[in-house]
């Protein structure tokens, strides 16, 4: 933030820059962990990266954490999700929270059962079925990643049903 005591029109001025700080509030994000997929839509529409995604120190783990510090309030994290189960609570700047950095969703990846290259978490897949297969077995290996999905088309292998 660039603060110009000119008051030109491409830069913040001292007023709008004071305004900023003081109404600083306090921010820390709800999370449904049974609605969340894991997607990671959040972390692209921050604009200050308060969300980010990341492996634990286990490969097979992923993990989105929520760093207050970062967080301005602007509400893109809880517009963007998909599934809508990401609430902002605003509160007080001062108050008694805890400011540290956190994880609030973990979730295992699934791998390829091709190569076993991490694809995407478990939660995803698990939407990904109830919602795309309903109508009965999958026509196209979404447990494969990209190469091994198009070697098993050149090689006309069948996809093993349940290994994930």
């Amino acid at each position: 933030m660039k603060l110009d005591v000119s008051g030109s029109n491409d830069r913040m001025t001292r007023r709008e820059f004071l305004r900023r700080i003081c109404s600083k509030k306090d921010s820390r994000v709800i999370i449904n962990k049974g609605k969340c997929t894991g997607c990671g839509r959040c972390t692209v529409d921050c604009p200050t990266r308060a969300l980010i995604l990341s492996r634990g120190g286990n490969t097979d783990v992923y993990q989105l954490s929520f760093r207050p510090d970062l967080c301005d309030t602007c509400g893109f994290c809880e517009r963007s999700c998909p599934e809508s189960c990401l609430q902002l609570a605003k509160e007080i700047a001062g108050s008694n929270t805890d400011k540290k950095a956190g994880v609030i969703f973990e979730d295992k990846m699934c791998r390829c059962i091709g190569c076993g290259l991490p694809l995407f978490p478990q939660a995803m897949m698990k939407i990904v079925i109830s919602k795309v297969f309903k109508a009965g077995e999958p026509t196209w290996p979404f447990n494969l990643c990209p190469s091994c999905r198009a070697k098993s088309q050149f090689e006309g292998k069948r996809i093993e049903k349940g290994k994930t």
